[in-house]
C-alpha cells in the first residue's frame, strides 16, 4: 500500500473534522460514535485514530477549526468605533447574527459547543476554551460601550459598562438559541435587528 502524501493526510484530517462537526451536532457528542464519524468521512476507523487519539482530541480539533467569528467582526468595526461607537457595536452584533444564520458550519458548531449541559458530556473538556471565546465577545462589546461613553452617545456610568456588555452578549446568544430551536419561528434576519436596535436605543 502506497504511503499517503502530506496533502492527502491533510485532506483526510479535514474530512474527519467536518464529518465530526456534522455527526456530533446532529446526534450529540456523547451518543454518536467515532465509527459514525469515520463512516461519514469515508475513511476507516483506524484512519481516524491515526489523526486523533480519542473523542476529546477530535472535539478540540473541531472547536479550533470552526470558531465563532467574534474577533473578525470586531476587527472589521474597530476603525468605525473611533468615529461612532454605537453604530459600530450595532454593525458588530448584526454582522455576527447574519454570518451565523448564513453559515451552516458555524450553526452546527454553536449547537455542539454552546448549547446543552456539560454533565457527563465530552464537550465539557472544552469548557475553558468556550468560556474564553465568550469572554472575548463580552470584551469586544465592552470596548464599543466604553468608546460610546467617551463619545457621549450613552448615559451609562463606568461601573455599568461591564454588566451591560454581559447583558448584550446574553441577548446575542439568546437570539442564536431561539433560531436553533425553531428557525421558522425565530429569524436572525428579522428578530435579530429588532432586538439589537431596541436594546441599543435603550442605552
Amino acid at each position: 500500500m502506497a504511503r499517503r502524501t502530506p496533502q492527502e493526510a491533510a485532506q483526510t484530517r479535514q474530512a474527519l473534522l467536518m464529518a465530526a462537526l456534522e455527526v456530533f451536532s446532529e446526534r450529540g457528542a456523547t451518543t454518536a460514535t467515532l465509527k459514525d464519524v469515520a463512516a461519514r468521512a469515508g475513511v476507516t476507523h483506524g484512519a481516524l485514530y491515526w489523526h486523533f487519539k480519542n473523542r476529546e482530541a477530535l472535539l478540540e480539533g473541531v472547536f479550533q477549526q470552526v470558531p465563532l467569528p467574534f474577533d473578525r467582526h470586531y476587527l472589521e468595526q474597530l476603525q468605525a468605533s473611533r468615529q461612532q461607537a454605537l453604530a459600530a457595536l450595532e454593525a458588530y452584533l448584526l454582522g455576527l447574527l447574519r454570518e451565523i444564520a448564513g453559515d451552516v458550519r458555524i450553526r452546527r458548531a454553536y449547537r455542539l459547543f454552546y448549547t446543552g449541559s456539560d454533565n457527563g458530556d465530552p464537550v465539557a473538556t472544552l469548557s475553558g476554551q468556550r468560556q474564553r471565546a465568550l469572554a472575548q465577545c463580552v470584551g469586544h462589546i465592552h470596548h464599543f460601550l466604553k468608546q460610546a461613553r467617551k463619545q457621549q452617545l450613552i448615559g451609562l456610568k463606568k461601573s455599568q459598562l461591564e454588566p451591560m456588555a454581559r447583558s448584550i452578549c446574553c441577548l446575542l446568544l439568546g437570539v442564536m438559541q431561539a433560531m436553533l430551536l425553531d428557525p421558522e419561528l425565530f429569524s436572525c434576519k428579522e428578530q435579530g435587528p429588532l432586538l439589537v436596535r431596541s436594546c441599543l436605543r435603550g442605552l
